[in-house]
This record gives C-alpha cells, structure tokens and sequence, in this order.
C-alpha cells in the first residue's frame, strides 16, 4: 500500500494523506460491499452492525483470518452517524514496533529520532471516524496501556507531545483468539479487555456455516465478473457454476475462509472457458473436504476434468482428443455430451 490515501475531513473536502506504508486510509465502502450468508451467525452480525451504528464505543470482532472483518468494521462505520470522518485500517502485526506507537497516536517534531518531522496518527486523521486495530494482541503491552488509558479518558498524546488530543474516533479491534483467551494468556492487558468487551461480534469459520458458502460463492462470482469486466474492458463468458461445482464448493473445508473463497473464484473464471465454472476451474481437491464423493461422483467429476483438458490442449478439436483419450470418436462425444461439454468452447 505505498500509494497515496485520501480521506474526507468534516466539512466534505478531500485532503491527501501521505503514503502510510502498511495502513489504509478511506471513507468509503468498496463496491460490493455487504454480508452475505443465511446462517445465524451473519443474521446475529448483522444484528450488531446495527447497534454498533448508533452508537461510537468500541467493537471487538472475533474471527479467524481470511474472514471479512474489514468488510464488518465498514459496515459500521457506514452506520454510524460519524460516517463521514476517516476510515483507518492498520495491521498491528506488520507494523514494527518502533513506529506503531506513531502510527497510532501520531508524534511531534523530534518525539523520534530517526523520524524528526511530526505525524498525524490514526486517531488525529480520522476525526470523528473509525480505526480498525487488527491482531490487537501484538500491540506491545505499553502501548495498549496508552490505548486503554485514552478509551478510558477520552484524550491521549503524541509521542513526545505534552498536548492532551481529544480522541474522537471509534476503535474496532480484532483477533482470531477470543478476548477471555488472549487475557488469560498474558496477551491483552485487562484494562483494555475491559474496554472492549461492551460489543462483540463473533464470526464463526466458514467450514462451521456450510449454509453460507454459496450464497457467498455466487455473490464473490457476480461481484468478480463486473470487476474483470471493467479491468479488461471486454465481457468475461462465465456466468454460473456446474453442479459438480457447486458440490465441490460446498464440501471444501475453507481454511482460509471467505478470502480462500474469492480468490479460488477469481482463479477459476480466468482459467474458464464458456458460461460455466467446473470443479477442474476450481481446482478444490476432494481430500481437503469433509465429504467423500460417492464413486460414481468420483467418476464423473474425473470424467469431466479429464475431457475438459485435452479438449483445452486440443484446441476444442474432437477427432484429435479422442486419439489422445485412445477412444472412439463417437464414444468420446457421447462424454462430451453426457458432461454437457461444448467442444466450441475450446477452440481460439
């Protein structure tokens, strides 16, 4: 993120911010944006969302990565009645520790050494706005006793500053560990558990709501096309999954969540060829799954990838694959026919 960040002050003009190194600065939603799922659980986050937009305390999000907590925090901050202050997201475990303190609360002329020009950190940029804290728990002990105390006091300083800040902006925190856990392991000092501990919301793995996966599948297929669409100025083919898709989808563990999701999808649509996405687009094995197909499922999912890459390799010629394949040409199009595979869609 070396690029410029800009934000909205309170009056509505747009001010640059230099660039920021690991963090993002931004006031708007990404197009797209919204949480998508019929579990419990997004219904009961959506819930939160809510209450979290009437009010500016702060939010704790509890989810593993790859899960949308960026997507949550600006959801929020769209609700809230302070929409229009500045949007900060910065990653505290990537952040050195050296400079995270800045980052945060910014720092006066000499307040660092090797940095002498004065900063503007998070809670100074975004006014009356929202800072996304991710993986709270690496932030060193000291600092979270200076984060806590200004939760606490409503004012904090710069590095090397004597000017108490009024702090005005909401604080969403995240980790994938739950707040009880990351205070008892000596990771969070109670004093700003405390803090946060007034809203949680809790976003289970993607593996533990299967409900959600295609609705979010079809969604992330939908957003993506539009996306490529505008990126390569030309219509991209793809418009749904297969069956056999959708079952791969739907059995797939998802270590990564709905981020593992996207980008598979994203994968899949450039290596595509025709309105259909197939499990060999996806490449999802069947032993990273909680299911195991049935043989006939086996069969046919082979069936398909088999044909699907000679038909590539071949250029869509049929006379040429079935030699390849060593099967009869009329057998070979009976496959293509069972599998409802157009052979025009592989030639160029």
């Amino acid at each position: 993120m070396g690029e410029s960040a800009t934000r909205t002050g309170s009056g509505g003009e747009a001010r640059t911010a230099k660039p920021l190194g690991s963090v993002q600065l931004s006031t708007n939603r990404r197009r797209g944006d919204r949480m998508v799922g019929t579990s419990r659980a997004i219904q009961r986050a959506l819930e939160q969302i809510s209450i979290a937009g009437r009010g500016r305390f702060p939010v704790w999000i509890h989810a593993e990565d790859g899960t949308d907590k960026d997507l949550i925090a600006r959801l929020i901050h769209s609700a809230s009645e302070w929409a229009t202050g500045g949007f900060f997201a910065l990653d505290a475990s990537i952040v050195p520790e050296s400079l995270l303190g800045r980052e945060l609360f910014g720092s006066e002329a000499g307040g660092i050494q090797a940095l002498p020009s004065a900063h503007e950190g998070a809670f100074e940029r975004v006014e009356a706005g929202t800072v996304l804290l991710e993986r709270i728990e690496t932030v060193p002990k000291d600092l979270q006793q200076i984060l806590a105390a200004g939760l606490e006091g409503g004012s904090f300083r710069r590095i090397g500053g004597s000017q108490r800040i009024p702090l005005q902006g909401r604080l969403i925190a995240t980790s994938a560990s739950s707040l009880d856990g990351l205070t008892s392991e000596g990771k969070l000092i109670a004093e700003l558990s405390e803090r946060l501990r007034l809203l949680e919301i809790r976003i289970p793995p993607l593996r533990e709501r299967k409900e959600d996966i295609l609705p979010i599948a079809a969604h992330v297929l939908s957003h993506l096309r539009t996306e490529l669409e505008h990126e390569l100025g030309k219509p991209v083919e793809v418009r749904r999954f297969t069956r056999e898709a959708l079952d791969r989808l739907r059995t797939h563990t998802w270590p990564g969540n709905e981020r593992e999701l996207r980008e598979q999808i994203r994968a899949a649509i450039q290596l595509a060829r025709g309105e259909e996405l197939g499990p060999e687009d996806l490449l999802l094995s069947w032993e990273s799954s909680d299911e195991v197909p049935s043989f006939r499922e086996a069969k046919r999912a082979f069936e398909r990838e088999y044909v699907t890459r000679v038909l590539r390799i071949c250029h869509g010629n049929i006379s040429r694959a079935a030699r390849i394949a060593t099967k009869d040409r009329k057998d070979f199009y009976d496959v293509m026919r069972r599998n409802s595979i157009n052979p025009a869609d592989f030639r160029s």
